[in-house]
């Protein structure tokens, strides 16, 4: 993977997948998701925050931004400012995002629904609502050359290190959440109703469409040819 000037990592240039790690609040950070739309297009999810004119351009080369998507009804804070970046641009969110986001952002706007958005997708792309959710969560994915690469949205991270500060990283610790590659089980605690209901539908698809890139909303990116292993094995852990 290589990454463009004003930091955005390159996943697969033809099937138009980047990712880009973006603060969202003092020291915490998030990563958004980029794939390619029937159109030839791209769709952003997870928007990043306060980004500057040079790092949109960059997304230029791999297509027009056309759709925008708030993976679940946290990941909204970059939706207004690239609304005013790319007005053409249509926004979408699972019914559980869009109510939350409703009534946390006045400047959001008009949220369609991910039945709306699947007919854009280009082939070998999905946005996946989970089975059991308080606030829409979603994965999406892309096929991309050697398998496919996954954003996970906040069910898995892939922290490096515990936060600095004790509270938070007493919960981090106690919650198995990081470090290195995890599930995000302080995040579920927030976002899913039936937490062993959701697992069991990410891990049929991740049997289905194996990962070799998982972008985390948390975190690092990985790659590797053990990944989608390593994916089954955390979910059949926790469900179990």
């Amino acid at each position: 993977m290589k990454t463009t000037e004003h930091g955005w990592t390159i996943i697969d240039a033809d099937a138009g997948v980047l990712s880009y790690s973006y603060e969202f609040s003092k020291g915490a950070t998030s990563n958004c998701f980029t794939a390619r739309l029937a159109s030839g297009g791209l769709m952003v999810v997870s928007p990043p925050t306060k980004v500057s004119r040079e790092i949109v351009d960059d997304l230029a080369p791999y297509g027009a931004v056309e759709a925008l998507v708030a993976n679940n009804g946290f990941h909204h804070l970059g939706l207004a400012s690239w609304r005013e970046l790319f007005p053409k641009a249509r926004c979408f969110a699972a019914a559980g995002a869009k109510a939350r986001i409703t009534k946390r952002s006045k400047d959001a706007g008009e949220l369609e629904s991910l039945d709306a958005l699947e007919p854009l997708l280009a082939e070998g792309v999905a946005v996946v609502e989970t089975a059991s959710s308080k606030c829409g969560e979603t994965w999406a994915r892309a096929k991309i050359a050697g398998g496919h690469a996954w954003y996970g949205s906040d069910i898995v991270a892939n922290m490096p290190k515990l936060p600095p500060n004790f509270v938070v990283r007493q919960l981090f610790k106690w919650t198995k959440s990081a470090p290195g590659y995890r599930l995000f089980n302080l995040a579920h605690k927030i976002v899913l109703k039936d937490k062993k209901a959701t697992l069991r539908g990410m891990l049929e698809d991740v049997r289905k469409h194996p990962p070799r890139v998982m972008v985390p909303a948390h975190g690092e990116i990985l790659s590797s040819e053990s990944l989608a292993t390593d994916t089954e094995a955390l979910l059949v852990a926790a469900i179990a």
